[in-house]
């Protein structure tokens, strides 16, 4: 029976194969026309920033209409091309607006980023139902909506859809559970999109960002029992995740997994990353169990 250490290096070795095969295959991203959601600070304001300084024409898309205008009017000037179009992702009806209103700008769309998200950090027992409802309209529906409004206009262009996941839907960590749960399912539908998209010719990448320095950490729900603790890892850097994506892009990866080393660990040492997430998560924050709603 061949050793397991062998299996691994072998794995290794066919997924560099063919992620080499792929970057034979290089997207030019000047003169691409392209939407971004979640825009307005962040990975999204540092994606157009760094798409627009090589010749890409960005919208940018978010709720915040005062962070979009600042986003854009920086880079207008240092006499970039971008424009925005404000947008609330959770919102299909004006979803179906506003990308149609998007492509319009420069006739059509090469690359939907779908960047928009938001995070919960509580148990998954203890979550309101606005707060979950939130959650989900923002991370799934939002991916749903936009991506749907803006098939056309790829196929049009044999585009890209790219999806923005996160390493922990690739092992959910305690009080991230349903944030995790959320961008498992954008890997699914990065997954299904990719064969179901491919007889349009549109590409279809999944990034699963590592923790980055945004205001996602900020402006988290959260369960009032257990208050968003102040980051002490090291978190990477928003231009830096930025200049990662733009490569998978050029690239036309199927796939990017930030932080590879705590996924295998947690593939191959599943019992050991419990007890280091039980010990080092869950008991600063445990609290006493719910009671009875009927006792």
């Amino acid at each position: 029976m061949p050793h397991l250490g062998s299996l691994r290096c072998w794995f290794i070795i066919i997924q560099q194969t063919l992620e080499d095969c792929e970057m034979l295959s290089m997207r030019d991203i000047a003169g691409q026309r392209i939407l971004i959601t979640g825009a307005s600070s962040g990975i999204g304001a540092a994606l157009a920033q760094n798409l627009a300084r090589q010749g890409a024409r960005v919208i940018v898309s978010a709720r915040r209409q005062d962070r979009l205008q600042s986003v854009v009017q920086n880079l207008q000037q240092e006499g970039l091309v971008a424009h925005m179009v404000p947008m609330d992702v959770r919102d299909p009806d004006q979803v179906t607006a506003s990308v149609p209103q998007a492509a319009q700008i420069f006739g059509g769309l090469d690359i939907l980023i779908n960047n928009a998200g938001i995070a919960y950090f509580g148990e998954v027992s203890s979550i309101s139902p606005t707060s979950l409802k939130d959650l989900i309209d923002t991370n799934i529906y939002g991916v749903i909506y936009t991506t749907q409004s803006a098939v056309s206009y790829l196929a049009e262009s044999h585009g890209m859809v790219v999806n923005l996941s996160s390493t922990l839907s690739k092992r959910a960590l305690p009080l991230l559970t349903l944030y995790a749960g959320t961008k498992s399912m954008v890997n699914a539908l990065s997954d299904g999109l990719r064969v179901e998209l491919r007889h349009y010719s549109i590409h279809v990448l999944n990034y699963c960002a590592p923790e980055t320095e945004t205001e996602l950490h900020d402006n988290s729900l959260h369960d009032s029992n257990h208050p968003l603790p102040s980051p002490r890892r090291h978190r990477a850097a928003p231009d830096v995740v930025a200049r990662h994506i733009i490569r998978a892009i050029r690239q036309e990866r199927r796939e990017v997994v930030a932080n590879a080393g705590f996924v295998w660990m947690a593939r191959l040492m599943p019992n050991v990353v419990d007890t280091i997430a039980y010990r080092r998560i869950m008991l600063p924050y445990w609290r006493e169990p719910p009671h009875h709603s009927g006792s």
